[in-house]
């Protein structure tokens, strides 16, 4: 086989003008790539099948392009115009493009469009390993193409999200719109400069591209230090998720700056029981965007009445400073005895000198009831005004992490209300841990409670 037959992605990288190659190293994490518009094929031919069998494939499935596939190899390509007036009985080796580019779904989306302008070409095999996955064509590429992108963080601006929720509203699931916005960030830009400011930017939309699924997840920039995940997992669900992210992104250090940063987040959305009727997708999709957007705000402890001078109400996880460490929420015991299909568990905590107890008894739910028994402990601290009550709880691990729990914490002040997000690891005592994961999702609340004792 001539030493053209194939270019695998390394080459064809190579191969395409430094506009294309600058893409590599840091910057791949941001990159556009062809993951999400990959065709998926169940049929090629061989080197050996003739034009006849090439023709009947293409026609059958409407497709632009046909893998010549063997031995776990992408050997050419052949596409309808070049079997025009060629015998029927001709083997397909005869008649093959075998300059070709080979892609996998992490290829650079500019990659292939180059690939495709200056070979003349409009079909592109993809392979993940020594598996043909699909195809990716130059009519898949033009309304990618044709998106704006934010050029700093690689990220899509806000009408991308849009037309992504739009699409799946239409189609009868239901989204859940995450909000963030980074805490302070003006007077972080101030302190540290623009440079710092934008890394800083670029480190979070890493962090959110890492971290989100493809199959149910697109992420964008809103604007300014705004980012937001549309997403079809359930509220619940989402919520882990955007909690999950503003710890990760807490993790980020850079060496110039020595102040932690921060995130705030709301979310809104998948609670929907019935098919909606003559809704105007656009408005809901704008209507969940700003009801996330206003708890995000919520979160920072910031409202338009406290803007004007007004008296603000308890914020629902308002910003504040970490209490003084003799007043932090210590959890002394965590009792579970169970007696047949009934259980009671009982909490003990301890702020100062003063000794907190509570208890929870009913099915055995081990986790449930814990986490219940946290919360009365939790009761004489709670203003009359303020509700909370246990929405869900979940366990999660993975093959290389330990084991992980969450709770979901609905809180209510008045007409404020903000489901609160907490987790902590299953280590040794995995009782300690649930009680440990509401004083996670509590912290902020509590912490101000705590400061007016």
């Amino acid at each position: 086989m001539s030493p053209k037959a194939l270019h695998v992605l390394e080459n064809a990288v190579a191969a395409v003008p430094e506009s294309v190659s600058r893409w590599k190293g840091e910057r791949e994490l941001f990159m556009r790539t062809i993951h999400h518009l990959i065709q998926p094929i169940r049929v090629w031919v061989n080197p050996d099948h003739t034009v006849e069998t090439a023709l009947v494939l293409l026609r059958g499935h409407r497709l632009h392009g046909l893998p010549v596939y063997e031995g776990g190899r992408v050997l050419g390509i052949v596409e309808p115009e070049l079997l025009l007036g060629v015998p029927p009985e001709t083997p397909v080796r005869e008649v093959m493009t075998i300059e070709l580019m080979v892609a996998t779904p992490q290829t650079p989306l500019r990659a292939v469009a180059e690939w495709f302008q200056q070979h003349r070409q409009t079909v592109m095999p993809v392979m993940e390993g020594d598996r043909l996955v699909g195809l990716v064509t130059v009519f898949d590429l033009l309304s990618e193409i044709g998106r704006s992108y934010d050029p700093m963080t690689g990220l899509p601006w806000s009408d991308y999200l849009r037309e992504w929720s739009i699409e799946q509203l239409s189609e009868g699931n239901e989204i859940t719109i995450i909000f963030f916005d980074l805490d302070n960030f003006g007077v972080f830009n101030k302190r540290y400069g623009h440079v710092v400011g934008d890394e800083v930017l670029r480190r979070v939309a890493q962090i959110l591209l890492a971290e989100i699924d493809p199959q149910t997840d697109v992420v964008c920039r809103w604007g300014g230090d705004e980012f937001a995940i549309a997403t079809l997992r359930r509220r619940e669900e989402a919520g882990l998720l955007a909690h999950h992210l503003s710890r990760q992104i807490a993790n980020i250090h850079l060496p110039e700056v020595d102040v932690p940063i921060s995130v705030s987040y709301g979310y809104q959305g998948g609670k929907r029981t019935r098919e909606r009727e003559q809704v105007h997708y656009a408005a809901t999709v704008d209507n969940l965007v700003n009801l996330a957007s206003q708890e995000c705000l919520m979160m920072k402890g910031v409202s338009l009445r406290a803007a004007q001078g007004g008296q603000l109400q308890l914020p629902i996880q308002a910003v504040i400073e970490t209490p003084p460490a003799e007043k932090r929420i210590k959890i002394q015991s965590v009792s579970y005895e169970r007696e047949g299909r009934r259980a009671k568990a009982r909490v003990y905590l301890q702020v100062e000198n003063r000794v907190l107890e509570g208890a929870s008894e009913g099915e055995a739910q081990p986790h449930r009831l814990i986490a219940e028994a946290t919360l009365n402990a939790l009761k004489p601290l709670t203003p009359t005004s303020v509700q909370i009550s246990l929405v869900h709880i979940l366990e999660s691990a993975a093959d290389a992490r330990p084991a992980i729990v969450s709770v979901v914490i609905l809180w209510e002040n008045g007409e404020h209300r903000q489901e609160l997000v907490g987790s902590a690891m299953l280590r040794e005592d995995p009782n300690r841990a649930v009680a440990a994961a509401v004083l996670d999702a509590l912290n902020r609340p509590l912490g101000r409670m705590l400061d007016n004792l």
